[in-house]
């Protein structure tokens, strides 16, 4: 049933001249990579800092379940399971959960329950993750079972999420807690893929997924969870950055944070990972990353205004 809807949603692309493909490519490139940080970066350094600090945890743990679940059950892509799916592009990794559909859901979600009131803005996010999910069913990439339960995955950690901080807001002196929990969920993630075994089908004498590959992203999201969960505390504690600026210093937080997040994105990262390939390289970068992000960038900001910090932790 499935693998008939894809069919369905691929004979309306064809039947279309693919006039679609470029928009729903779109919409999916927005919910991942280096766009759902720079929201969280942009929120935390200059325009609400507690929604930003929600929001990278958010995305920390999301993105920490979907690759637990994706290397536990290791489904194969639409494509694989019928030569009948051409996908508009193809997607590296397994395809369970969609984790475009939980990072979509958790970072557009947890704006949303920060700005609750603003029903326009709901309303806009919200549909951005309804697009979003039904962007990776039309380019072929996931199945629906996929992205339903990448949503539900991404829907679940918002509540939960603000359950939690909630009460960490409620008992300041437990936020120690949260990095223990992203340290003991780190480390039993990383023991847990490393030595489970994986499928190893072939066809035409290719290996259909290669297990090392998925390893490296299920370790570079273990480094980002352990980033943010640390980063937080850190911050938290010992930084404590004054949102307390003048709206000129904000945009300036922003804008240089901005050219920073993609200069590590797109040249300091990939270096470093290419001259030391191993999955642990990557797992130390994106942890490095985050708490750069999150710790480093604001306490040189803080000094360079002069600008102090908050007077009481939120």
């Amino acid at each position: 049933m499935d693998i008939q809807y894809l069919l369905f949603l691929q004979q309306i692309r064809e039947a279309t001249g693919g006039v679609l493909n470029s928009f729903f490519l779109q919409i999916s490139d927005l919910s991942y990579g280096i766009f759902i940080w720079m929201l969280a970066c942009v929120l935390f350094w200059s325009v609400d800092k507690k929604s930003g600090r929600f929001l990278f945890l958010n995305i920390g743990f999301s993105r920490f379940f979907m690759q637990l679940l994706k290397l536990t059950f290791c489904v194969y892509r639409p494509w694989i399971r019928s030569d009948q799916i051409v996908p508009v592009e193809t997607a590296s990794g397994y395809s369970f959960p969609s984790g475009h559909s939980i990072t979509a859901t958790s970072n557009y979600g947890t704006v949303m329950e920060r700005y609750r009131k603003h029903k326009p803005l709901c309303i806009f996010l919200g549909f951005m993750i309804v697009l979003t999910i039904f962007s990776r069913n039309y380019i072929g990439v996931h199945t629906p079972q996929d992205v339903i339960v990448g949503t539900l995955l991404g829907a679940v950690v918002v509540v939960v999420g603000a359950k939690v901080w909630e009460w960490i807001d409620e008992h300041p002196e437990k936020d120690w807690l949260i990095p223990c929990v992203g340290v003991v969920l780190t480390v039993l993630f990383l023991i847990y893929i490393s030595v489970k075994s994986y499928p190893m089908d072939y066809a035409d004498g290719k290996l259909l997924v290669d297990p090392e590959k998925m390893k490296v992203d299920g370790f570079k999201d273990a480094g980002r969870l352990l980033g943010v969960t640390l980063g937080w505390f850190l911050e938290r504690r010992f930084v404590r950055f004054s949102m307390d600026v003048s709206p000129i210093q904000k945009v300036t937080r922003a804008s240089v944070g901005v050219l920073l997040l993609i200069f590590i994105e797109k040249c300091l990262t990939p270096a470093v990972t290419g001259a030391f390939a191993s999955a642990w390289t990557n797992c130390l970068m994106t942890f490095l990353e985050l708490l750069l992000l999150m710790v480093v960038y604001p306490l040189c900001f803080s000094k360079l205004e002069g600008s102090g910090t908050e007077r009481v932790s939120a």
